[in-house]
């Protein structure tokens, strides 16, 4: 009995040892220390989309629904909308790897996400993804390549038709982010530094590089950003002026008032408040009784956006977030006082009488007043 004893007690020493030195022979130490160094290698995913980002991302999905060119239709089939940029990271050129162009453009949209960004590369100023679908629809620009299915949607134009491409996607509302290349002498296997250098808002045109040109730039009237809200005094009008760091606010306005004003005045953005969702019916469903219907079908007819909050403090935040503003900018307030203002007219007298132009009514302005009268409210 004690030698059987002493005998399992050997076997089983013996068992213990040959694992151990199984163990510590060379190949099994390199399985362990891969199988270590994989285990550190795995960090957590970094592309998880923010709260921020995908409401970006949705604003600009949203107009990209109203393309209607067939060459842009078939781009956007192309996108990915799982960046800013729209990238598919699976088709040719898409890649998002750092270092790569690509890469360094995300990290400018990203700056301020809801403008195109126009970058330049040699001669020509290009942009991807989403951005290059907009060009093609509202530039009148070919995509890079053409249709090919197997590519990015890329679209540009030459260094001399920048201004052209600004002012076509300006008049349709958009706002483009512009991005020069470092002039100088540079490294063959080193790629150049891009700086922003400039924005054109409608209402507010590029003038970077124009300093020793000899070249007139037309500086249009600058467009503000309109916030439309109601209280128990009736509708309330607000204009932010980006370009100029003010705002004014109109309030009382009859519907008629309100619409009028919105029909003679070219706006860079429009937010509704959520108080236009509650009328006099106590219902949530705006312009569906009557009350609120034709401002309804005025707004309808254009891009805008809901906000909630303050009329006031929180649509000077969206403005904020829309020009890529510091919180710590201020905006001066201009309205100009109740007193003794002369009232606007409302929206059938400005028909009768040709302010807003209508067919078969020609504009009484004209006659009555000189030729020389600037200002009159004529489209």
């Amino acid at each position: 009995m004690y030698w059987l004893a002493t005998r399992n007690a050997v076997v089983f020493s013996l068992h213990w040892r040959s694992l151990a030195l199984l163990l510590r022979s060379p190949p099994y130490q390199r399985i362990l220390k891969r199988s270590l160094r994989t285990t550190r290698k795995v960090k957590p995913s970094n592309d998880v989309l923010t709260e921020k980002e995908l409401s970006n991302i949705l604003w600009w999905k949203e107009r990209l629904q109203n393309c209607k060119k067939p060459s842009t239709v078939q781009l956007v089939k192309r996108l990915e909308y799982s960046n800013l940029l729209g990238l598919d990271v699976n088709l040719k050129n898409g890649s998002l790897k750092e270092g790569t162009l690509n890469w360094e453009m995300l990290q400018f949209k990203s700056k301020f996400a809801r403008e195109i960004l126009l970058c330049r590369v040699g001669e020509f100023y290009e942009a991807i993804g989403i951005d290059a679908c907009l060009l093609v629809e509202f530039a009148g620009l070919n995509p890079f390549g053409g249709l090919r299915s197997d590519s990015i949607p890329r679209a540009g134009c030459p260094v001399m038709n920048l201004r052209q491409t600004l002012d076509d996607l300006t008049h349709n509302g958009y706002s483009v982010c512009i991005v020069e290349e470092a002039q100088g002498p540079t490294n063959a296997r080193s790629r150049k530094s891009r700086f922003i250098s400039g924005h054109a808002h409608p209402g507010s045109p590029y003038v970077f590089g124009l300093v020793g040109l000899d070249h007139d730039l037309d500086f249009p009237e600058p467009m503000p950003v309109v916030g439309i809200s109601r209280s128990a005094r009736g509708y309330c009008i607000n204009l932010v002026l980006e370009t100029m760091k003010t705002y004014s606010s109109e309030d009382g306005l009859t519907e008629e008032a309100l619409v009028t004003k919105l029909r003679t005045c070219r706006h860079h953005h429009l937010f509704l408040h959520s108080s236009l969702r509650h009328n006099s019916s106590g219902t949530c469903r705006w312009g569906e009784f009557g009350e609120g219907g034709l401002l309804w079908g005025e707004c309808t007819a254009r891009h805008f956006e809901w906000f909630e909050g303050n009329p006031v403090t929180d649509l000077l935040a969206k403005v904020k977030e829309l020009y890529g503003l510091d919180g710590e900018v201020t905006f001066r307030n201009v309205t100009v006082t109740s007193e003794n203002r002369p009232r606007p007219l409302t929206l059938g007298t400005a028909t009768q009488i040709g302010a807003i132009p209508t067919e078969g009514i020609p504009c009484l302005l004209k006659v009555l007043l000189p030729p020389n009268c600037a200002g009159l409210p004529v489209t």
